[in-house]
């Protein structure tokens, strides 16, 4: 039986609150799991709760700002990237963290980004970005494919419900390679997660601002990052990805599952533990 996780709920720096929880031994290395756009971190119980994972790392995950169980501002100054890293850096304080290892998953890589800007080039063990959005900006429309880009406009407008629904149903549907398979009770979950973002709440998720130079820095100065892709991902140009961090990232290992969607995790679970562990081992011996 997995152990129950702890369940916090802090206040980051503008009293924004933010969900959290952390699963496992806290003395062992530590991991921040951060979840991709529209959904929560519910959407990665299958790696939060995995029993492999657990023995070697102590878990954190939390609900990002606009989204899930954390408070959603409606004013674009509630989204500004500064406030990002300060809910990471409320959520590492409350579970006394040490230079965890981040593992972000699509929109969730985005927060890396934001924690680099304010917080230096070295806020973590090591980085992963998991079918990645690294940053905001023209590279949104670079990193992502046209079948899902297609689907942004409509869920950030509440003038039709009708639409509103389906592209919201649309999206999680890209999420997998083989989407009729998926077990009904995850994908009801997913949408579930995903309504609970309002239309307005979503355009501002998508067009606020970010500067990556901070992440660039944290490349140069030699921060191990894995980047973990899905060969049949349908939201993500993966090389786009690629192309854009290897000129920073010197110390760089490449992992593609061959048939693996934009959720990889729960088509390939066994295959994103095994990439996860041997980075964490390698991260470890190297510190």
């Amino acid at each position: 039986m997995a152990p129950s996780p702890i369940v916090k709920i802090v206040r980051s720096s503008d009293g924004n609150p933010i969900y959290a929880e952390a699963i496992g031994d806290p003395s062992k290395p530590s991991m921040v799991l951060v979840h991709g756009f529209n959904l929560s971190a519910a959407a990665l119980d299958r790696l939060f709760f995995d029993k492999r994972l657990l023995e070697d790392v102590y878990m954190v995950r939390f609900d990002m700002r606009g989204h899930g169980r954390s408070g959603k501002p409606v004013k674009p100054e509630g989204y500004i990237s500064s406030l990002f890293a300060d809910d990471y850096a409320t959520v590492v304080r409350a579970f006394n963290l040490k230079t965890p290892i981040y593992v972000g998953w699509s929109y969730g890589c985005t927060v890396a980004t934001d924690i680099c800007a304010k917080l230096g080039p070295k806020p973590f063990a090591g980085l992963v970005f998991m079918t990645a959005l690294p940053y905001l900006g023209p590279m949104l429309y670079q990193v992502g494919k046209p079948e899902v880009l297609s689907l942004l406009p409509p869920i950030t407008v509440n003038d039709d419900t009708t639409q509103y629904n389906s592209m919201k149903v649309a999206f999680m549907d890209t999420m997998f390679t083989r989407p009729e398979e998926v077990d009904f009770n995850l994908k009801a979950a997913l949408i579930g997660q995903a309504v609970l973002q309002p239309p307005e709440v979503t355009k501002l998720i998508l067009t606020r601002t970010q500067d990556p130079s901070g992440l660039f820095e944290a490349g140069r100065q030699g921060m191990p990052m894995l980047i973990l892709s899905g060969g049949a991902d349908k939201q993500v140009n993966n090389h786009v990805v690629i192309n854009g961090m290897s000129p920073y990232f010197n110390n760089l290992d490449l992992y593609t599952i061959e048939n693996g969607g934009h959720m990889p995790f729960y088509e390939h679970k066994d295959e994103v533990v095994d990439a996860l562990l041997k980075f964490v081992r390698r991260v470890l011996i190297s510190a």
